[in-house]
């Protein structure tokens, strides 16, 4: 008798790891390309399951994709004008916007073309003009301050396309370049870019069409990431919109740090050779060389700029990199805002 519950007991286990192991492929089986994506933000490299080409196991990928595509056309069409929560804007004295590092590599960048609107240190919008924010988590804590107070001041229209873990070293999760020319062409009263990327690429990546990964740091790596750079500034040049590009900052993990700081000199030459303009955030913290530093030292208090993961901003820090845009920003007929009220 024992026997026999033994064996019941065994096959009812046995019974639900079957059902379990079904369940897990099933799911790995719809939801491969996320997964697959995922997979190589983490570990930077191809999934296990990246080999299996069999028409079948890709169906799966498909219907997913299909029903999500579906789904955002739906809500594209419910949600017309969606509102968001702002935190009120603080402006802090600034030193003059000063001119990119020396040490950098020559630019390779694209056909310079006249960008309207500008000088040295200032960009001219009009009345009816919007303004683009592109980039990542980091640029989703700076760009509602900038657009509030846009909005509050002159009624400036923004659209903000912000994405955490999102940069140009993986396109099939997100393409920059592609969502920027795409949304430029959509919406002709774009007047301003505003762009901040980086801490989420200092790795190896595939090149466009697949194959090895390419080393980060290495020539061929440059080479796609510089291309990818550069058919921002391209589109944004062939509309004559000026471009604001936001270098990001140093990081408590020197190995990050060190990443970013070199794509720094990416974004710089590139930039700043296409006639835009380039705001390296280490100079609004106050970073001096590759000096890192939780908090600001202001007036006798010490005042946080990042959060616990030594990358991201307190809204602080995402107040005064705001501040600094919008001092480069001035509205055509519109008198201009010495001050802002502090809170």
């Amino acid at each position: 008798m024992q026997t026999f519950d033994n064996i019941t007991l065994f096959a009812r286990v046995y019974k639900f790891l079957y059902i379990m192991l079904l369940s897990t492929l099933f799911v790995v089986w719809l939801n491969q390309r996320s997964l697959t994506l995922y997979w190589q933000q983490e570990f930077h490299e191809d999934a296990p399951w990246s080999a299996v080409r069999q028409p079948l196991w890709l169906k799966g990928g498909k219907i997913l994709a299909a029903f999500y595509a579906g789904k955002e056309a739906v809500s594209g069409a419910l949600d017309e004008t969606p509102t968001a929560a702002f935190i009120p804007l603080i402006v802090f004295p600034h030193a003059p916007l000063q001119p990119s590092p020396a040490a950098i590599s020559p630019p390779t960048a694209a056909p310079s073309l006249p960008v309207p609107h500008n000088d040295k240190e200032h960009i001219y919008l009009t009345a009816h003009g919007k303004v683009f924010f592109a980039g990542d988590s980091m640029m989703q804590g700076i760009a509602p301050h900038i657009m509030l107070a846009l909005n509050k001041r002159y009624g400036i229209q923004s659209i903000n396309k912000s994405k955490q873990s999102t940069g140009l070293t993986l396109p099939g999760f997100f393409d920059w370049p592609l969502t920027i020319s795409e949304t430029l062409q959509s919406e002709p009263d774009i007047e301003l870019l505003v762009v901040f990327l980086g801490p989420n690429d200092p790795w190896s990546m595939k090149p466009d069409g697949g194959g090895q990964y390419l080393k980060f740091k290495s020539p061929e790596w440059e080479q796609l990431y510089r291309s990818r750079i550069e058919r921002i500034l391209q589109s944004a040049q062939q509309k004559q919109i000026p471009v604001i590009w936001i270098g990001p900052p140093n990081m408590r993990k020197k190995a990050l740090s060190d990443g970013v700081a070199w794509l720094d000199t990416l974004y710089a030459s590139a930039v700043t050779g296409a006639g835009q303009y380039y705001l390296p955030a280490n100079d609004i913290l106050g970073y001096q060389g590759d000096t890192y530093s939780d908090y600001q030292d202001k007036d006798g208090r010490k005042l946080k700029l990042r959060t616990g993961d030594g990358i991201h901003f307190t809204p602080y820090a995402q107040k005064l990199i705001a501040a600094r845009v919008l001092s480069m920003i001035n509205v055509e007929g519109a008198e201009q805002e010495k001050s802002v009220e502090q809170h």
